[in-house]
């Protein structure tokens, strides 16, 4: 299979799923001998090391740009150009587009794109007025001949939302990348709940500090922990300050060890969102033997099944009660943590890359 691979989404992140996503599907592809990939990284900004892969790529192009400001569009308009000469000299049957961005139509092979969440569609409130992502994203999907969903939800949300028919459309779920041995003390030296990832809007973490907060027993033996979407910002610490939590948040940025330790020690990992494409911290927390408590809705279920406890995203007064529970119920959480091994086992990288495959033949009639 001749598989080409293009700049879009490591031309704009550094760090992040989407990006991970294709490392981990390009990387298992390509070193599959029957496979012919060829990779355009263009002037990028991306960390996860692809070019480090070279040697197993058919043809490859890609170099760190600097990192100088209000100069991405340009980057972003420079490999748009210089894709399409490496893609006539690129024999593909299957052409993999790593993001929605309108880029020259490589001439000949099958186009996929990969649809990760509905999010610009379901929360537009969430985003700057002129964003133009689900502009991008329908015109994609409209212009692609295959279309792959990470996830049963949001494929029935792009099917509802964008009338993509159903014949058009592959789910395949994601793996877990974070599986280090975790040899360290603990980063925290108290007893502590973990929250993971970006805090704003649907990600409803708001009503986690209001549920917090309203437990005194807890917030007096527990300290909350935050990790990775940014500092706290000036509204969040007010926000923190009104309901008497200060001094009982921390937060932390840092390499995967760091994120590693954390879920390892954590007594709970808490999945407050109102909305996941998919949702990969649940797996990290899983591979980690952490309690889950997580709201019903969207594609979580999906991904938890019965390895989590679950509570009311709307109700503040069910998330403060499940967090008693969780954190008050030892077997409780044994079983949780039992489930969770179990449940994390259905999820690889190696599963994802060979159903991929599989749609790659199946769209290009290989």
């Amino acid at each position: 299979m001749d598989i080409l691979y293009d700049h879009q989404i490591f031309s704009t992140q550094k760090y992040g799923g989407i990006s991970r996503y294709f490392y981990e599907l390009i990387t298992r592809l390509s070193g599959q001998p029957e496979n012919k990939v060829s990779v355009f990284l263009g002037f990028n900004i991306n960390e996860y090391g692809l070019e480090k892969h070279h040697r197993q790529y058919n043809r490859f192009f890609g170099f760190k740009r600097p990192l100088i400001p209000r100069t991405g569009k340009l980057f972003l308009l420079l490999n748009n150009i210089l894709i399409s000469g490496f893609a006539k000299k690129s024999n593909y049957t299957i052409y993999h587009q790593t993001y929605y961005y309108k880029s020259p139509q490589p001439l000949g092979g099958k186009k996929i794109i990969t649809v990760h969440d509905m999010i610009h569609e379901l929360f537009p409130q969430d985003f700057p007025s002129g964003d133009q992502t689900s502009r991008l994203k329908k015109w994609s999907c409209e212009h692609a001949d295959g279309i792959i969903c990470v996830s049963e939800s949001t494929k029935r949300d792009l099917q509802n939302i964008f009338g993509i028919p159903e014949d058009k459309i592959k789910v395949v779920y994601h793996g877990n990348s974070l599986t280090m041995d975790v040899t360290s003390p603990p980063v925290v030296d108290r007893p502590y709940i973990l929250y993971v990832g970006n805090r704003a809007g649907y990600k409803n973490f708001s009503l986690l500090l209001s549920a917090f907060a309203g437990s005194p027993r807890i917030n007096a033996n527990f300290k909350l922990v935050c990790f990775g979407g940014g500092p706290l910002n000036s509204r969040e610490c007010q926000n923190i300050d009104d309901l008497g939590l200060a001094g009982k948040i921390r937060y932390f940025s840092g390499p995967d060890e760091m994120l590693a330790n954390l879920y390892n020690y954590a007594s709970a990992f808490i999945f407050p969102s109102l909305y996941e494409g998919f949702g990969i911290p649940p797996l990290e927390a899983m591979h980690y033997g952490c309690p889950l408590l997580v709201s019903r809705c969207s594609s979580i279920p999906e991904v938890v099944a019965d390895a989590g406890l679950y509570f009311n995203p709307a109700s503040q007064e069910d998330l403060r009660l499940k967090l008693d529970k969780i954190l008050s119920d030892d077997s409780l959480g044994k079983e949780l943590i039992r489930l969770g091994y179990e449940q994390v086992k259905k999820f690889s990288w190696d599963a994802c890359a060979g159903e991929t495959l599989d749609f790659y033949r199946h769209i290009s009639g290989f």
